[in-house]
């Protein structure tokens, strides 16, 4: 019976731990404020067509779309940390100087599609679907698996 009892528990356990999750769509106005003025300074002539907070037991983020299919991932604080546009249109002032000139030099017909921030440095994807590492001071690691 103990043991029917401890299973049914942690079924109950499982079932409702989900529900912890919430994802509530904002206006751009609830966003932080330091997401508001990356927003403002990067992406004037764009306009967020969905802003989501993420929350959770462990994270809490948010998550923005702009009409021109940009997708931008913030932490709780706005810091940015992911941006991603799949016609590699991620504006120069979001992509650190050093990772500009590395892809310019040896892939000048690629643009960025994804920039990354990692606790390493940066991760950056190509629009040819090649992902490499760079510092935080932004001098090439190497590629990624």
């Amino acid at each position: 019976m103990k043991k029917i009892l401890l299973s049914a528990l942690a079924i109950a356990t499982l079932a409702v731990t989900p529900t912890m999750a919430e994802d509530v769509a904002i206006t751009a106005q609830k966003l932080p404020q330091e997401a508001q003025k990356f927003l403002n300074t990067h992406f004037v002539q764009n306009k967020v067509v969905s802003a989501m907070h993420d929350r959770d037991i462990s994270d809490n983020d948010y998550t923005v779309i702009l009409d021109d299919g940009t997708k931008i991932e913030f932490d709780a604080s706005g810091k940015w940390e992911s941006v991603k546009n799949h016609n590699g249109k991620i504006p120069a002032g979001v992509v650190p100087t050093a990772i500009q000139g590395y892809v310019a030099e040896h892939y000048p017909s690629i643009g960025i599609e994804k920039i990354e921030r990692k606790r390493y440095g940066y991760e950056v994807e190509l629009t040819n679907d090649l992902d490499m590492k760079f510092s935080s001071s932004g001098k090439f690691i190497g590629l990624d698996d």
